[in-house]
């Protein structure tokens, strides 16, 4: 069977996407997404203040919510078409476990399908996010 070109193109476009949907799901089972130590331990220099997380609640409704859902709970619109739910940060015992941080580092470099945040948000806004995303599970 002879597809038109445009056809054949969306058809080895479908199959190369859903080879490494499938491909990063694999590997986050293998290889769990962990932060190096240095960066676990690093202290927030923000504190949580009123103004910073309306101004994080802004970031995150801008660039969040599509795969964490407006409530954290990793349910926005694109998540169910990911390899890996996204964080729940609704999870008080995964938000308990995971330092300051941690978080800030994951929301720095990223790893696909997670962005990395490191060039489009200045250390303070991601520190600020990092408070409010803590605020989802009471913390």
């Amino acid at each position: 069977m002879w597809l038109k070109p445009a056809a054949r193109f969306s058809l080895t476009l479908t199959l190369l996407v859903s080879t490494g949907i499938n491909r990063a799901a694999a590997d986050e089972r293998k290889h769990p997404w962990l932060a190096p130590e240095a960066a676990v331990k690093v202290k927030n220099p923000v504190n949580r203040t009123p103004e910073g997380l309306k101004a994080a609640a802004r970031l995150y409704r801008q660039n969040c919510v599509i795969c964490h859902g407006k409530t954290g709970a990793s349910n926005g619109p694109a998540a169910s078409s990911l390899p890996q739910k996204p964080a729940n940060f609704t999870d008080a015992g995964i938000m308990r476990k995971a330092t300051d941080g941690e978080l800030f580092w994951k929301m720095s470099t990223g790893r696909p399908p997670m962005p990395a945040w490191q060039a489009q948000l200045s250390d303070t806004q991601r520190w600020q996010l990092v408070n409010y995303i803590r605020t989802f599970a009471g913390r």
